[in-house]
């Protein structure tokens, strides 16, 4: 991260006399898992299609305790498998996703610190199923029978850690900081891992001597990791449990979790053989990488591409890749995408201010300043459109429980109105959406992590048998898949829209309002614009919104409005309290400017980013546009910083109106000197650049 930066302004060149760059205009990349609408799956909370698997094959008086089945236990197995899954992928189907994401199926480490492996985050051999979810005939039927379907199968995977089996001789698992015990050689030697981080030769490490704290085995788990490489004690950091700080994120056992000396070539290689290896043996779609935030940026660096280009090898024109990066600020997310390689990230951000809308009122504002953010993901390759959405997940808990929780007062069905509009919100606004399984069925549960991972077969689980359930009743002894529920209704009416509606898809996003408690946004693709709106308050709304199809009538296509009517630039509606609308402009768009025209600012240091230089162009009207920013040295080529559909919304000192994208100082040397310049093009494929700006980067650390 830039601490410190200085840079030189001036125009470069005169408009008039700039070669003719508009060949350079790009359209905005989208990222493949802009057109997916992705159903996460906990595997063993799902179906239990073969209870000969329960106890993974052990069998005996005490085989359900070793193997870790007590499906009373919330935090043990409770049967669910790859057969019972494949079972109700039509189910999935008909609920109109694409994609299926499913926990870590590997073998693990069945009981661990008073809980069980139930969820795939422990490993232990990490190249084939685990018993408990079935076979790999298993798990390669699951693929088959998705792809014959049109699903994709993306797997979640973890390259951080493995289970917990190594132990340090001392006794003590406090982390130990580097400066206080560092890394040391085979011969002694005192080394800092990252500035050897995935380079071809490492230095040779030796388990009694270069490690903070010493690892022993016991005999019996000497080789009870696969592949090979997991065993070698020296593949791992050693230093003890992380303290969740900067440089302990990175080295640290996560719980006690054995962290893998992921700077180290041995494990890059290894790593990639391993994932590569799903690839070509079971066809899987894409991966969901878990921790991702704990392993060194080099790594990425590395793994990503050399993933990327297997899985194209294998045929798959589309590989979506999404990390986790638990942080709710858009600076430190979107560096995984900008600086690290990550094509995706799952969007912990969007998913902060949305909960925050749909459980409160009055968030209209802050909904609307935040997609200015979107702006930090923008590469030649990257943008937010390909972010991993979702209001919940298996580690921070389902939605249903956040909405119960904040309003339970106000009645069943003003909860299931906030639940329908937070549907509305993840399926209608930008990026893949990700739906955990069980919200459909109105799931709601008393937290995160095991309290968040019910069964939807009929659960043993006491409190699961009477929880809350959004729009339907506890579940009792029953099944789930027995139960309809009016949220299934909504999210299949939410799909097929996306599917109807490009626009919906992954067409433009443009933020056109924020005020009290709605929030309002453009959809736009194909000549048609979509006017999507929210309403968290408890009353109806009636405001006015830009638009950029003028003079025209709208059509509600899915959820409610009245008093529509459109002005010039601009439609009057309102909407009911906690309701959503989409609307439809009744004739396709066409720019109102004959040809368009675009001014570059001076490239100034954005205060609100980690010190990342903004390059902002203005283009009059409000037509629909891509504006694409390019930069090169003095004398070379031109290349590609990022292409951008979408203007900035006024709010919280950003100007409003901007085609926005970044340059990221610590991607080029001292002293560079830089010309930028920016290219727009209208729908009907009309171009104009600025003027070329230079910058010099004359300090940063």
């Amino acid at each position: 991260m830039a601490i410190a930066l200085v840079v030189n302004l001036s125009v470069f060149v005169p408009h008039s006399n700039a070669a003719d760059l508009t060949s350079l205009a790009k359209p905005v990349a989208r990222g493949d898992l802009s057109s997916q609408s992705v159903y996460f799956v906990v595997t063993d909370r799902y179906d239990n299609g073969d209870t000969a698997n329960d106890t993974a094959g052990l069998t005996g008086d005490s085989a359900a305790n070793i193997s870790g089945f007590k499906p009373s236990d919330p935090g043990y197995f409770h049967g669910g498998d790859l057969k019972g899954l494949t079972v109700h992928l039509p189910d999935i189907k008909k609920l109109g996703f694409t994609s299926l994401w499913i926990t870590p199926p590997v073998a693990g480490q069945y009981l661990q610190g008073g809980s069980a492996d139930y969820h795939g985050y422990w490993g232990l051999n990490f190249t084939t199923i685990d018993p408990h979810l079935g076979t790999e005939a298993d798990f390669k039927n699951l693929v088959n029978s998705a792809h014959s379907l049109g699903l994709k199968v993306i797997l979640d995977i973890v390259v951080n850690h493995t289970a917990d089996v190594i132990s340090y001789k001392s006794g003590d698992y406090s982390y130990t900081y580097s400066p206080t015990s560092p890394y040391k050689t085979c011969a002694g030697k005192a080394f800092e891992p990252s500035h050897y981080a995935e380079l071809p030769r490492f230095p040779l490490l030796c388990t009694n001597i270069s490690f903070p704290k010493v690892p022993v085995l016991a005999p019996a788990m000497a080789n009870a990791k696969k592949p090979a490489f997991l065993n070698d004690l020296t593949n791992y950091h050693n230093r003890g449990n992380t303290k969740f700080d900067g440089v302990s994120n990175l080295d640290g056992d996560l719980y006690g979790l054995d962290d893998l000396f992921t700077e180290k070539p041995q494990v890059l290689n290894g790593e990639i053989a391993l994932w590569s290896s799903w690839i070509t043996r079971f066809n899987i779609d894409g991966l969901r990488i878990d921790t991702a935030q704990y392993v060194n940026s080099e790594f990425w660096q590395a793994f990503i591409p050399a993933i990327e280009k297997v899985a194209h090898a294998a045929g798959h024109k589309t590989f979506p890749i999404f990390g986790e990066i638990t942080n709710t600020d858009p600076t430190f997310t979107a560096t995984y995408v900008t600086e690290e390689s990550f094509p995706s990230v799952l969007d912990f951000p969007l998913q902060s201010q949305a909960q925050s809308f749909v459980v409160g009122s009055g968030y209209g504002g802050n909904m609307a300043s935040f997609f200015n953010s979107d702006d930090y993901y923008t590469t030649a390759s990257t943008s937010a459109y390909g972010l991993a959405t979702f209001m919940s997940n298996h580690d921070m808990g389902r939605i249903g429980a956040a909405i119960y929780n904040s309003d339970q007062s106000s009645g069943d069905q003003v909860v299931l109105q906030r639940d329908e509009l937070a549907n509305a919100m993840l399926f209608l606004l930008r990026g893949g959406p990700i739906a955990y399984y069980g919200d459909e069925k109105g799931m709601t549960g008393s937290g995160g992590d095991k309290a968040a991972r019910q069964d939807m077969f009929p659960t043993q689980v006491a409190q699961w048998q009477s929880e809350y359930r959004i729009g339907g009743s506890p579940i009792g002894n029953q099944s789930a898949f027995d139960v309809n529920n009016p949220l299934e209704s909504v999210v299949t009416s939410l799909t097929s829209l996306k599917a109807k509606y490009p626009a919906l898809l992954n067409g433009t996003q443009q933020v056109r309002y924020g005020q009290g408690n709605v929030f309002a946004v453009s959809r736009y693709a194909q000549h048609r614009e979509l006017l999507v709106a929210f309403n968290d308050g408890s009353k109806d709304e009636t405001f006015t919104s830009p638009v950029s199809t003028a003079n025209t009538t709208w059509s509600t296509i899915s959820g409610q409005a009245s008093q529509v009517a459109g002005k010039g630039n601009a439609v009057t509606l309102t909407l009911p309290a906690y309701g959503w609308v989409v609307l439809q402009a009744n004739v396709p768009f066409a720019p109102l400017q004959a040809k368009p025209t675009i001014s570059l600012a001076n490239p100034a240091v954005d205060n609100n980013t980690p010190n990342w230089i903004a390059l902002d162009a203005t283009v009059p009207g409000t037509d629909f546009e891509t504006v694409t920013f390019v930069v090169r040295k003095p004398g070379g080529a031109w290349s590609v910083v990022g292409s951008t559909d979408r203007r900035t919304f006024a709010a919280d000192g950003t100007p409003g109106n901007l085609y926005r994208v970044y340059l990221h100082p610590t991607q080029y040397k001292v002293g560079s000197v830089l010309q930028v310049a920016a290219i727009v093009k209208d729908e009907n494929g009309k171009s104009a650049q600025s003027q070329i700006r230079e910058v010099k980067i004359t300090a940063y650390s």
